[in-house]
């Protein structure tokens, strides 16, 4: 098991209680999203994960190691993040970005040319045309893509992305998406991705943890909350998708018939 979140709890002070008795598990190869509105506590679960923020209560294990029992900037170099926007460093070019945490982590400079140029391509980013790019040179996806290669530099066996998509064109988040699942499959690592899209979550995770005041009201793969949505807030959130879903074939049929 790559990830296992036991009882996870965060407070903050005041006593607000922005998280309480979340568990979930993600393997090599499998994603796990974690969807509900804003203030449910999905962005302080994961950020529990990798220790930007530290728990309250419960057992966090990456690789089978306590992550309270190691250092949280050596942690936190063990774990690829994608943002929100693309968190790029503007001053940076793309290969720069994207060594960061090799760097870091004392990579020789060789290996490090060769991971760069490897991600890029992963990340169908020509290395030749992107390599020295700066992100003001870049679009929105394009900037995206090399925020994916800069999580998966270090080959991370866990990468936490947070709504990494929400910015982005449809068109561009739908091949970004399609792409890091590729990726995921390609690479075997674990992720867990933050998103209030259900309809991005049932496309693309293998279980979903749905949230609603810093606890998991229901958790399963995505056929499971479909078949048997177990609280009126999945039902609310599953039928934008789903009257979505029928408006399309809709006239998908109504176009067939003509």
């Amino acid at each position: 098991m790559i990830l296992n979140v036991e009882a996870l709890a965060k407070r903050f002070p005041g006593g607000v209680e922005a998280v309480r008795d979340v568990s979930f598990q993600a393997d090599a190869g499998e994603l796990v999203a974690l969807v509900g509105e804003s203030g449910c506590g999905k962005t302080t679960t994961l950020k529990c994960i990798n220790r930007l923020l530290e728990p309250s209560g419960g057992r966090i294990e990456v690789d089978g190691a306590d992550v309270t029992a190691t250092d949280a900037v050596a942690l936190r170099r063990r774990i690829g993040w994608v943002m929100q926007g693309d968190g790029l460093f503007p001053h940076l070019s793309a290969a720069a970005n994207i060594a960061v945490t090799p760097k870091l982590l004392g990579w020789p400079d060789a290996e490090i040319a060769a991971r760069v140029d490897e991600l890029l391509d992963l990340v169908r980013l020509n290395p030749d045309e992107f390599r020295d790019r700066r992100p003001s040179d870049m679009s929105g996806g394009q900037r995206q893509r090399v925020g994916v290669a800069r999580a998966l530099a270090s080959r991370s066996k866990l990468i936490l992305m947070d709504e990494p998509f929400g910015a982005l064109d449809p068109i561009t988040r739908d091949g970004l998406r399609t792409d890091v699942m590729a990726l995921k499959d390609k690479l075997g690592f674990a992720a867990v991705l933050v998103t209030h899209d259900m309809a991005e979550a049932l496309l693309t995770a293998d279980r979903i943890a749905v949230m609603d005041q810093g606890r998991i009201i229901q958790y399963g793969a995505p056929s499971d909350l479909l078949a048997h949505p177990a609280d009126p807030i999945v039902e609310r959130m599953l039928e934008t998708p789903l009257r979505e879903a029928r408006r399309v074939r809709e006239l998908t049929e109504g176009r067939a018939d003509v």
